[in-house]
């Protein structure tokens, strides 16, 4: 008496078949996945190279809704000893923050190119202009506000160490 697989031109399934080709398939497809992102990762290094000021792309930065600035950057992705790597330009409009004082994982270095304002780095407010650095290790609360009638320009670097956490 025929049954509905046969009829339809199907065998019988055997389970000692079917688990591990489903195994074998499920390996595959992982091994894959991970080879493509893999591939992703890579593709998103940053390559040693040099960048000049023409290269970078400034666009509109707004705090909110509120027009504070122009931000570029200049490199981001992983590198060799860093993930999160990111370094950009920033220019602040006249007497405007591009937020408020904040904390995140990153350790981040700003250079002071042009203009004057006041940085905040875990708890001490400190009078800037050109030259001026900060450095912030992960977690310290900073910040930058631009308090004079002419634009304050900044260089920022931010990473994140592979082996950090």
């Amino acid at each position: 008496m025929p049954t509905f697989l046969t009829t339809l031109g199907l065998k019988r399934v055997r389970w000692s078949s079917v688990i591990p080709t489903t195994m074998a398939l499920a390996l595959g497809i992982g091994w894959a996945s991970r080879e493509a992102a893999f591939a992703q990762e890579q593709a998103e290094a940053v390559a040693s190279k040099t960048v000049t000021l023409d290269q970078v792309k400034m666009s509109r930065f707004k705090d909110g809704e509120k027009p504070v600035g122009q931000i570029g950057i200049y490199l981001a992705g992983e590198t060799p000893g860093s993930k999160d790597f990111v370094t950009g330009r920033f220019v602040i409009d006249p007497h405007q923050t591009p937020h408020a004082p904040h904390r995140h994982i990153e350790e981040e270095v700003m250079i002071v190119e042009s203009g004057n304002g006041e940085i905040l780095c875990d708890g001490k407010t400190t009078k800037v202009g050109p030259g001026s650095v900060m450095y912030t290790a992960p977690g310290v609360p900073h910040g930058i506000t631009n308090t004079s009638d002419d634009s304050l320009t900044f260089t920022f670097i931010k990473w994140t160490s592979k082996g950090g956490k």
